[in-house]
């Protein structure tokens, strides 16, 4: 099956899978790079300098973010930020949060909306909460937040771009599926196979993603739940 994602983030689903036989190909057609947020640490030092009584708290939203977040912490001297409580948006997240050394006291569905959800029930009084995230987002967890009245600080600590056509791995043959993992690699999937989806069935990751998809002209299936845990479930069923 081929997946749009690196071959570091294809771990997870290919130990699921492995057992019923499935092969993952990745088929990156994003890549990582590190982002400078100047303004956003501006205001996460000024948190620092500021901050009493009511400790902030961490907001995760992707495997990607808490090893960078920890990284820049240590170069600008913030490791007392590295002691704040954290909340991850789902397992796996959660998972690469507690590699890198956060304390994760807080895990999500899976969806910014859940995890935005469960914070805001779980916090009893207006807090200031720092969103360790990419580049590209979606507004829906830091938009609830704030209308329930915490202070959210977005601090870019990545950012994905496009993978160049030509670094782009040969599909290969027998190619069973695609699994489009994010709304902009359905689209950049698509560039990459030549404008129309490869003759086999199509999984995303997430509603978000099938709805992009769609957009796009492509027909996916998608698991109950947006976790890879659910949808090697559906991989390993079909």
């Amino acid at each position: 099956m081929l997946i749009t994602r690196h071959p570091s983030d294809c771990v997870e689903l290919q130990q699921l899978v492995e057992p019923c036989g499935i092969a993952i190909r990745p088929y990156p057609v994003l890549r990582i790079e590190d982002s400078a947020d100047k303004d956003g640490w501006h205001a996460v030092e000024q948190l620092a300098a500021d901050s009493a009584g009511n400790p902030p708290w961490l907001v995760l939203a992707s495997p990607r973010a808490p090893q960078r977040f920890v990284a820049a912490c240590a170069e600008r001297g913030h490791d007392a930020l590295l002691r704040v409580p954290a909340a991850a948006v789902g397992a796996s997240t959660a998972t690469a949060a507690e590699k890198a050394g956060l304390g994760v006291e807080l895990i999500g569905p899976g969806t910014g909306k859940g995890l935005a959800r469960k914070l805001v029930d779980h916090l009893k009084r207006p807090t200031t909460i720092i969103f360790a995230c990419g580049h590209d987002r979606r507004p829906e967890l830091p938009k609830i937040l704030a209308e329930a009245g915490h202070t959210v600080l977005p601090v870019e600590v990545y950012r994905m771009v496009a993978t160049p056509s030509r670094e782009l791995p040969p599909l290969g043959p027998s190619l069973d599926a695609v699994i489009l993992t994010s709304p902009r690699a359905a689209g950049l999937y698509l560039d990459g196979v030549g404008g129309l989806p490869l003759p086999c069935p199509h999984w995303a990751l997430g509603p978000t993603t099938g709805a992009a998809a769609a957009a796009l002209g492509i027909d996916c299936r998608t698991p109950d739940e947006p976790t890879m845990q659910s949808l090697a479930e559906e991989l390993c069923k079909n």
